[in-house]
């Protein structure tokens, strides 16, 4: 069968064949509840113990959650992290950012939350301000976001802690947002040295997929900044006050019903947040029991459809998809494909859609392993036949790479 190929019968898959899955935790700082300090008006426990960040780190080690963790640069305006914190032991910060550094960081990217989340810091006296960061809009430019942010990051940097975006408190900047996301760019380029950046900023709990943008591009250098979306409301929020977490509105015991299983057969990538405060839940802990149970039911009903991705490796895979040049060439029995990028990635997975039989899929020099059965699962340097169409999975570097179908 000679059948004619050309690049509309290519398509760019989520990497291995799996929805992308992450979770993101807003408002950690050293030691401190934020919620203390924050809603002032309110009876909220100040101080958490490592005892609770180890138990977090165990959680997500356990059950191989990637995502965000925020660990905030200038927690509620009361001190800088990479100084001795107001009230806080010295021996007690330091083994909350070697938590950090050590156990959550492999698992969760680090990012700020601008400085305080709450009042803006003023960076040339290094000082709270006179309005908070989440009516930072109409008091900033482009310029001040930019070394604001840049502020923050080298906090984190200089700790180890290698940020890698930024999540704005509240809506903080949404009205602003095409500044916003240039400055989060540059920021991370010029502190972190990294050429992709992302950004947590929208909720969107109602529409059938959402996925993440991409806000900024630069293919020739190849570039980026994407927004990651949330797909839900903190399930736990209330548990701050005595009340158990909403977690069904999640994934039921079952597995029939929830916004994550609403996300999953819509073909959406999985997003979902709480808060530091939320899983705390006062020193109860309820928060973060109930969490327990939630990744149990993803794991059970959602299992391999799944992948847990940071934030960071889902821009990167967007920004790739965005970049990325095919072209389709016969040669003779067989098929050469050809793809053109800026951006690397890892286990960039494609499907072509061909009548054609195939024998063997190489990716350079590799011979890529074939995979029997549609439902087998798809891994780093295979591939697999599916009715219609033929699918692979190899790392896309930056430069080119020459497949051939034979």
């Amino acid at each position: 069968m000679n059948q004619s190929i050309s690049t509309t019968d290519i398509r760019f898959e989520w990497p291995r064949l799996r929805l992308p899955i992450f979770f993101i935790v807003d408002d950690p700082a050293p030691c401190l509840n934020l919620a203390h300090f924050e809603q002032y008006w309110e009876p909220h426990v100040r101080d958490v113990p490592n005892t609770f960040t180890a138990a977090w780190a165990d959680l997500i080690e356990e059950f191989g959650v990637r995502g965000k963790f925020s660990v905030l640069p200038v927690p509620a305006g009361i001190g800088r992290i990479d100084r001795t914190l107001p009230d806080v032991k010295p021996a007690d910060q330091e083994e909350f950012l070697r938590i950090v550094r050590e156990r959550v960081s492999p698992q969760m990217d680090i990012c700020i939350e601008f400085l305080t989340h709450f009042l803006a810091w003023d960076i040339q006296c290094e000082r709270p301000g006179d309005y908070t960061e989440k009516e930072m809009g109409p008091h900033t430019n482009r310029n001040h976001l930019t070394e604001y942010f840049a502020y923050g990051l080298r906090i984190l940097h200089d700790l180890g802690l290698q940020p890698t975006g930024a999540t704005s408190p509240g809506a903080s900047c949404r009205d602003i947002e095409w500044t916003y996301q240039a400055a989060i760019r540059d920021a991370v380029k010029e502190v972190c040295g990294l050429p992709i950046a992302w950004y947590f900023l929208h909720v969107d709990d109602r529409s059938p997929v959402v996925l993440p943008r991409i806000m900024s591009l630069d293919k020739e250098r190849g570039e980026a900044c994407v927004t990651v979306v949330s797909a839900t409301d903190d399930p736990s929020w209330r548990t701050q006050f005595g009340e158990p977490s909403q977690f069904d509105i999640l994934i039921t015991e079952d597995g029939q019903a929830g916004r994550l299983v609403e996300l999953y057969r819509n073909g959406s990538v999985l997003g979902f947040h709480t808060h530091w405060q939320s899983l705390f839940s006062e020193g109860r802990g309820t928060g973060l029991a109930d969490l327990r149970i939630t990744l149990g039911r993803i794991r059970e009903h959602l299992g391999a459809g799944v992948q847990w991705v940071k934030c960071s490796e889902l821009a990167r895979v967007v920004a790739a998809q965005a970049v990325a040049q095919v072209q389709v060439t016969e040669r003779g029995d067989a098929l050469e494909v050809r793809l053109t990028s800026t951006i690397a990635c890892p286990d960039f997975t494609i499907r072509l859609r061909t009548e054609r039989p195939i024998r063997e899929v190489r990716a350079g020099n590799v011979s890529l392993r074939r995979l029997t059965g549609i439902n087998s699962s798809l891994e780093s340097s295979t591939w697999r036949e599916e009715p219609g169409s033929i699918v692979w999975c190899a790392d896309l570097p930056s430069g080119e790479l020459i497949l051939t179908l034979s």
